[in-house]
């Protein structure tokens, strides 16, 4: 699957900080504490990814994984700390800020609209990123949007399901239309929350085949349970428990870290 195109411009705001080890960081993570109540979520976080990395996040429940997650996607504003993203500055805005600087998010649960096709659920994601609002297919430039539709149908492998109401859809189907939905805003990075969560063996390998089909310029970042998965995918792994970092490394390196051993399994030893 190709990733096209670039995301619209970003508003203008400080520049990221670069230096010798290379440019600056597409998504960057600094100093965050989350608390909910008297519960201390993250513990001043730090985090840095580069483009067109692989990343995922992983920890047993309660970890903060999916606090931090939602911090970078908006949806959590941090008692402390800071997240920007292409250089931009964004721990105050909400979520709907996010796709303007070319970010995008799936969900555990599928938002898609059930009663409408793959077609049109990709058509109103295409006409969302444009600011369209009449009724589908009314003018030509609808109906070359309806076009550019099957296309991102085709990429995510749904494209003899383009009439098919996506509540017909099975669970990975309904995971495909999501991913085609979100790959539809031209995103730079996209945020995956447990995509493989509820799905069948198979599913999963479908599910694994075609993010990595996904341009490698677009960058990913992943919370997961499915270490399997996530292992995969990953091209760098970090591993959380009670709302801080424990450890970082390539898959192999986590794999064989006896902390993380201790965290999921109460032992040292490689399992």
């Amino acid at each position: 699957m190709a990733h096209t195109g670039t995301a619209p411009s970003a508003p203008s705001g400080p520049p990221g900080p670069s230096g010798p080890a290379g440019p600056a960081p597409v998504v960057e993570v600094r100093a965050v504490t989350v608390a909910f109540g008297g519960l201390l979520a993250l513990r001043d976080i730090d985090l840095a990814i580069a483009r067109g990395e692989r990343l995922a996040v992983l920890g047993p429940n309660g970890a903060g994984k999916t606090t931090l997650f939602n911090v970078i996607a908006g949806d959590v504003t941090p008692a402390a700390g800071s997240v920007v993203i292409k250089g931009v500055e964004c721990v105050h805005r909400p979520s709907r800020y996010r796709p303007r600087l070319g970010v995008a998010r799936t969900y555990q649960k599928a938002r898609a609209l059930a009663g409408l096709t793959v077609r049109e659920n990709i058509y109103l994601a295409l006409a969302g990123l444009r600011g369209r609002h009449r009724p589908l297919w009314r003018t030509a430039a609808d109906r070359r949007m309806g076009e550019e539709a099957a296309d991102v149908a085709h990429r995510v492998w749904l494209a003899g399901q383009l009439d098919a109401a996506a509540g017909e859809l099975s669970h990975g189907q309904q995971r495909q239309l999501e991913l085609g939905m979100a790959i539809a805003t031209r995103p730079d990075v996209m945020l995956l929350d447990e995509p493989a969560s509820g799905l069948s063996r198979g599913e999963r390998e479908r599910l694994v085949e075609l993010l990595e089909s996904f341009d490698e310029e677009l960058t990913l970042l992943l919370v997961e349970h499915d270490m399997d998965v996530a292992f995969r995918i990953a091209r760098r792994v970090v591993v959380m428990a009670d709302g801080e970092q424990v450890t970082a490394g390539t898959p192999e390196q986590v794999r064989a870290d006896p902390q993380v051993h201790r965290i999921y399994l109460g032992t040292e030893a490689p399992a």
